[in-house]
C-alpha cells in the first residue's frame, strides 16, 4: 500500500508541475502557398502521347491489311510466341536473381565481357572503323536510309 500511495503521489505532483509550467499558446498567421504560373507554348504532354499512339495503331493496321490472309496465322503466331518468350526470360532472371551468390557473378561477368570488348574492338582505330561500318549497315538494312 505503502508503494502504491507513494505512486500516485509523484503523479500528482508532476501534473502540478505541469500545469504551472504550460504556458498558453499564440497563434500563428497561416501560410498560404504561393501560386506559380508559367506560360508554355508546347502541348500538353498527354495530347502528344496520345497522338503517337493513334499515329503507331494506324501503322499496325496497315501493316496488318497489307499482310495477306495466308500469313496472319503465322504472324498471330509469331506474336504469340514472342510474349511468351519475354514472361519465361523475365521469370528466369527473377529465380536466377533471388539465388545468392549467382547474381553478383552474373553482373560480374557481365562487366568483364563488355571490358573485353571495348578494349578488342575500340583501342585499335582499324577495329573502330569496322564496328562503325557495321553498324551503319546494320542501321540502314533496319531502316532501310
Amino acid at each position: 500500500m505503502a508503494l502504491m500511495a507513494r505512486v500516485s503521489s509523484k503523479v500528482a505532483a508532476g501534473a502540478a508541475r505541469r500545469s504551472v509550467v504550460a504556458a498558453p499558446v499564440r497563434p500563428r498567421a497561416a501560410v498560404r502557398p504561393a501560386v506559380v504560373v508559367k506560360a508554355s507554348s508546347q502541348e500538353d504532354p498527354s495530347a502528344e502521347l496520345q497522338k503517337q499512339m493513334n499515329d503507331a495503331l494506324k501503322t499496325v493496321q496497315e501493316k496488318w491489311e497489307a499482310t495477306s490472309d495466308a500469313e496472319k496465322p503465322a504472324a498471330i503466331a509469331i506474336i504469340i510466341g514472342a510474349v511468351i518468350a519475354q514472361i519465361s526470360i523475365g521469370a528466369t532472371m527473377d529465380a536466377v536473381n533471388k539465388i545468392p551468390f549467382i547474381n553478383g557473378f552474373l553482373e560480374f561477368v557481365g562487366l568483364a565481357v563488355t571490358g573485353v570488348y571495348a578494349y578488342r574492338y575500340f583501342t585499335d582505330p582499324a577495329e573502330r572503323e569496322n564496328v562503325k561500318k557495321s553498324i551503319d549497315s546494320f542501321t540502314k538494312a533496319v531502316t532501310g536510309k
